[in-house]
């Protein structure tokens, strides 16, 4: 059977919702005076408002981010808030969900051969119990935490063991730069979720919403468009 590998980011991808991004700017904001407010900006930012300050963030905890370390804010003391966040993001969940069909696919995609890896740079700890209560324990061949995107992609398709080209290899996440402008330098097929069409880069496919790339990926995979 000809290799094939599916390769999906986690974070506003297989995890979808905003409460973990929120839940990292209440960490925050207690950090330095002047980011009293910042829950309530980084919850306009993921709503898709145009927020002074924060045009250039990628994604919601880029926005945290990019808040704090402008007010100089040590990157020790905001990586303890962005481990809180995913402490809370593991207890509860902080409303997020999978996306509706992601689970069948990934079992109809196995079945038929294909690999699915789920490549992260979130930290390893907790990781299980969220992808358990996304009812996706079961649904990677790998899981590959703190991987060092974008660089560390690299490393994951250099051991993929077999040719990479756009029928064999396709990552699917919601930055280009970490997620999809290396496996694009190498050959792969890209998809890029983009809610409010502000992201940058040259996907192969972008969508609003993973649910909107089914038909795409089921047609990449070799599946029926209408199972």
């Amino acid at each position: 059977m000809i290799g094939r590998t599916l390769i999906l980011d986690f974070d506003g991808t297989v995890c979808v919702g905003h409460g973990p991004a929120l839940a990292y700017a209440r960490e925050a904001s207690g950090l330095h005076a002047d980011l009293a407010d910042l829950p309530d900006r980084v919850a306009r930012y993921c709503a898709g408002e145009q927020v002074p300050g924060l045009e250039g963030a990628l994604d919601g905890y880029l926005a945290v981010a990019d808040a704090a370390i402008a007010l100089g804010v040590p990157v020790s003391r905001l990586q303890a808030a962005f481990l809180e966040a995913r402490r809370q993001l593991a207890e509860d969940g902080l409303g997020t969900r999978a996306p509706e069909g992601l689970a069948a696919l990934t079992d109809e995609l196995r079945a038929d051969g294909t690999r699915v890896l789920l490549v992260t740079n979130a930290p390893e700890v907790g990781l299980d119990r969220m992808l358990a209560r996304l009812g996706l324990a079961d649904s990677f061949d790998e899981v590959v935490a703190e991987a060092r995107k974008p660089s560390g992609l690299g490393d994951v398709i250099d051991r993929l063991g077999h040719p990479v080209s756009k029928d064999r290899v396709l990552s699917v996440g919601d930055i280009w730069v970490n997620d999809l402008a290396v496996p694009a330098e190498r050959g792969a097929a890209t998809a890029l979720i983009d809610p409010f069409g502000r992201a940058a880069g040259t996907p192969d496919v972008r969508a609003r919403s993973f649910e909107e790339l089914l038909p795409f990926l089921r047609e990449w995979g070799g599946r029926p468009l209408h199972p």
